[in-house]
């Protein structure tokens, strides 16, 4: 939930809260992203909620390489990301696989982030910046596993889009993201800032071709059955 709703909830907020809710208790309608955000307006608002889901385009064949070594997080870098946990993490496996690289692709905390990356003397990790459209293709198809250890969220395109793409993502089971991802069957799912599980289960991951291969398969027919655009 960001930050300015938890704000939003605390009880010296009751006057704002009340002209928040008088403002949407004056609209038509509104369109949330997935279940959690409608359960989170339906105790502030009479006005009708409907949910519309995210979709993304989704090829007519995945295109994962379950051999691929290169793992990333696509986004903005920060606490609430996970992106100093996803340090942490690759960290604790940089010498039991030493042809795994992480790519943080994004902006946001930059400077802290290279802070944490030069305290830790990281050696698989680097910042990617933006994405660009044109260097979108050539990433997927090196990339293994996509992170999003998110502290809140809501529905990330970011997931939606390597799902369409058939790879699997490690990913927190905060917002919407338990509706898209069944952990052990099409990703993983963990605890928010919990990095011994996060660890643990990148190296089953790791450790294991037909695992990969298995999520990559359920990710891509999750994707192509409801995000479907």
């Amino acid at each position: 939930m960001p930050r300015s709703l938890i704000h939003f909830l605390k009880p010296q907020a009751s006057e704002q809260k009340k002209r928040i809710q008088r403002e949407l208790d004056h609209l038509d309608g509104l369109v949330v992203l997935s279940e959690e955000w409608a359960e989170f307006y339906q105790q502030l608002t009479i006005t009708p909620i409907e949910i519309i889901e995210n979709a993304v385009i989704v090829p007519d064949k995945p295109s994962y390489n379950s051999r691929a070594t290169e793992i990333i997080t696509l986004g903005r870098l920060g606490k609430r990301k996970g992106s100093y946990d996803i340090l942490h993490m690759a960290k604790q496996i940089e010498a039991e696989f030493p042809d795994i690289h992480f790519t943080l692709f994004g902006d946001g905390e930059i400077e802290e982030v290279e802070q944490e990356m030069e305290a830790l003397a990281s050696q698989n990790v680097s910042l990617g910046g933006w994405l660009l459209k044109e260097e979108r293709e050539k990433v997927m198809a090196s990339t293994v596993l996509h992170l999003l250890p998110s502290y809140q969220e809501g529905l990330p395109m970011s997931i939606l889009e390597t799902m369409a793409e058939g790879i699997p993502n490690l990913a927190s089971d905060v917002g919407g993201i338990p509706q898209v991802i069944q952990d052990n069957q099409n990703g993983m799912m963990v605890k928010p800032g919990d990095i011994t599980e996060m660890t643990e289960k990148l190296r089953a991951f790791l450790n294991d071709k037909k695992l990969r291969e298995e999520f990559s398969s359920a990710a891509y027919k999750k994707s192509k059955s409801r995000f479907f655009t």
